[in-house]
């Protein structure tokens, strides 16, 4: 198929062929790309929360660090929502452009347990942030470890679900060789 180039500046586009649609393999690489943005986030989110906690000391810088958490949180939760909504885009592409539904409802599933490992990310910071100020309290720190438990089993059901859409998605890396092998 005959490539076209996107719009320069444009940093959400992706190779696009000659039908004007990204092909099922350029979605693929984008959507894995937004999965390391994820990542990522998720690594700023746990650095902002840890800045507030080990800042803490004093109302005056209580208040601060709070405020400043809030700051970082409500950016990375644009970042978020932007990736989300891309990403459901991809998914919606796949199923509906070029007619990859299995591929289609393994993003999906892979979105849904982010949506929830975000969640239960936030439910943890505010349960740490509990224990951290009633530290004998042995009942916040069941909730710290039974929710760190819930987030070590989503994170593996990610990663399990992550190798089923490489699985689904082979015959795909499959036909770019054979494509670039006839070329």
């Amino acid at each position: 198929m005959a490539m076209a180039s996107c719009p320069a500046g444009d940093p959400n586009a992706s190779p696009k062929h000659s039908n004007g649609h990204a092909s099922p393999l350029d979605l693929l690489r984008r959507f894995h790309k937004l999965q390391v943005e994820r990542v990522e986030g998720y690594g700023q989110f746990e650095e902002a929360f840890n800045v507030f906690i080990d800042g803490s000391s004093g109302q005056e810088a209580q208040e601060h660090n709070f405020n400043a958490y809030k700051q970082r949180v409500a950016e990375i939760t644009m970042a978020f929502r932007r990736i989300s909504e891309e990403i459901i885009h991809i998914k919606n592409s796949l199923r509906d452009t070029h007619n990859k539904a299995e591929i289609s409802a393994i993003i999906e599933k892979i979105q849904d347990l982010e949506e929830t490992k975000l969640k239960l990310t936030a439910d943890l910071q505010i349960a740490r942030k509990n224990a951290a100020d009633e530290p004998d309290n042995d009942d916040m720190n069941q909730v710290v470890a039974n929710l760190r438990q819930r987030l070590d089993g989503l994170a593996q059901e990610i990663t399990e679900t992550l190798e089923d859409l490489k699985y689904e998605s082979e015959d795909l890396y499959a036909q770019e060789i054979d494509d670039e092998t006839l070329r």
